[in-house]
């Protein structure tokens, strides 16, 4: 009787871990500069296209490290994304993520830009090792400056 309880707890505790949302944090740095490139057709219309890497806190890629590109077409201080991908690399474990739907806002004070706040959602597109469970499932972003060239993303796995 006593094994039998103890499996019953234990199944439990497995069962509310798994409905614990996954979240893991992004310290992240851009390669070189991305500047943003006038199109020319309009005032503020340009388009922008960053590499970055970073390091991964949390999760099944804890210590891990990612790899991606964005592209996004401004209107002003407002972007919509237009592409965005990447890799995250562990010993034993990685991951392929797409963007779907992402977006970009500078913020200002006194006519400068002081940073900015993205936001977004994406997919895990291929994943293997600790990781593989990830595969298929969707999760959303959103990502603020740390320091010169440096952002941070918080992740929810959906």
């Amino acid at each position: 009787m006593h094994f039998a309880a103890v499996l019953l707890l234990s199944m439990q505790g497995a069962h509310a871990y798994a409905q614990t949302p996954l979240t893991y944090r992004l310290l992240c740095q851009t390669i070189g500069t991305s500047p943003q490139e006038p199109l020319g057709d309009r005032e503020g219309h340009a388009v922008s296209v960053t590499s970055y890497t970073c390091r991964v806190e949390g999760g099944p890629l804890d210590g891990g490290v990612v790899t991606g590109t964005t592209i996004y077409e401004w209107d002003k201080t407002n972007a919509t994304g237009l592409s965005g991908n990447g890799v995250a690399r562990k010993a034993g474990a990685m991951l392929v993520y797409q963007l779907g739907e992402f977006k970009n806002s500078l913020t200002m004070a006194d006519g400068k830009v002081t940073g900015f706040v993205a936001t977004g959602q994406g997919t895990y597109k291929m994943a293997t090792g600790s990781a593989a469970f990830l595969e298929g499932k969707t999760y959303s972003y959103t990502a603020r400056p740390n320091g010169s060239n440096q952002f941070v993303v918080d992740t929810k796995v959906d």
